[in-house]
Order: C-alpha cells, then structure tokens, then sequence
C-alpha cells in the first residue's frame, strides 16, 4: 500500500550527487505537511544541534552520518560506504530506511508505506538497510551486511 506522498524532485538531484562522489550522504524526511518527501541534510552540509546551532562535525564520517538521524523519528537514506575486501578497497550505495521503535506508531507507518515510492526511484542502490535500532545501525553491522552479500 503507497502512502501517495510524492519525491520532491531536489531529492534526485541530491541523489545523483552521492552517485557521483560529490555528497558522502543524504538524509530524507517526509515533509511537515506529509505531501512530499523531501531532503533533510547532506554531509556537505554544516552539523548542527537539535536547536539548529552549527557545531563541530564528527571527525569519522559514518558516525556524523548517524548522529544526524533522530533517535525517535523515521528518515531515509543513502550513504557511499566504502569498505575493505581481500580483493582490495569497494564502495556500495545504501539505501537505509530508519524507524526508531521509539518513533510513534503512526509516524513508522507512513515511512514504511512512503518507502517503496522512494526506493524504486533511486536508481543503482545495492543494499537496503532496515534499522529500528542503534545496533542495525552500526557500521560493524552493515559491514557484515555487505560482506555477507557480495563474497
């Protein structure tokens, strides 16, 4: 079932930036009036608090990357992970779909509705990770993903 909340076009562009290395990532959040799905951060863009003061970014990409997602509300994402292999070093875009179980009950339904509009639009993605937790989130946890999916 599609949730009809459409993808704002800037997402694309935002989108095709992470494919080219431009963005390390991007974050999603459906819109405050629930219509459009739209681009919430970049890592191009400056961190800031929860008040919205800029602060000091992470020093380790990954981690400012998890630091940007809310702890009780949904987002999407896509990430360059770049990791190591036997064969050498490799990247994979992911796509995350992240629903805190402490996020409200009507909130995770409509980012799980809204998902599949999203991720069937962004083109190239070769992982999804499904995170409710800190723990799926983890970049010990997506390595082993990765590794698990591409011996």
């Amino acid at each position: 079932m599609s949730s009809g909340i459409e993808v704002d076009n800037q997402c694309f562009d935002v989108y095709n930036d992470v494919k080219t290395s431009k963005v390390k990532f991007v974050i999603y959040k459906i819109s405050d009036d629930k219509k459009s799905v739209i681009v919430d951060s970049t890592s191009n863009e400056p961190a800031k608090d929860k008040d919205g003061n800029e602060v000091a970014a992470k020093d380790d990409m990954y981690e400012e990357f998890l630091s940007r997602l809310p702890k009780d509300e949904g987002r999407f994402a896509v990430y360059d992970f770049d990791y190591e292999t036997e064969g050498g070093k490799r990247n994979k875009l992911l796509f995350y779909a992240w629903a805190p179980d402490t996020a409200a009950i009507k909130s995770k339904m409509l980012y799980a509705s809204t998902k599949l509009n999203i991720r069937q639009k962004l083109v190239g993605i070769s992982i999804d990770v499904q995170a409710t937790d800190e723990e799926e989130l983890s970049h010990e946890s997506v390595l082993n993903n990765l590794r698990s999916q591409f011996r």
